[in-house]
């Protein structure tokens, strides 16, 4: 099972940890990994690109093999925000069809 944990302070979202893989096919097949992944992915590659952050100050992490990744901004910005909020909703949008696969939690930080 994938275990999703979004990071919270109050109403800004600060970034989540993404651990576990979902087992719904065999690895390569599995499409629900690959819908977390993507997601997870494109949320670190945007906090530089789109919301304009330097990468020296994006704490993260990364273990494939674990099927791990840890995003958490000291410092938020609008942009971020959205970013966290748009994963937000693609993991919600998936728990509606592969619930038994996917769980969501959050976390003050």
């Amino acid at each position: 099972m994938i275990r999703v944990e979004i990071y919270r302070s109050g109403d800004s979202h600060k970034g989540f940890e993404v651990t576990g893989h979902a087992g719904y096919d065999d690895e390569g097949r599995d499409i629900v990994c690959a819908a977390v992944s993507i997601l997870s992915y494109t949320v670190l590659n945007s906090l530089e690109v789109v919301a304009g952050i330097n990468s020296d100050d994006i704490d993260w992490s990364v273990d494939e093999k674990t099927g791990f990744m840890k995003i958490l901004l000291q410092k938020t910005c609008l942009e971020s925000n959205i970013l966290f909020k748009t994963f937000e909703t693609g993991i919600k949008l998936l728990l509606e069809n592969y619930s038994q696969y996917i769980s969501l939690d959050y976390k003050e930080v």
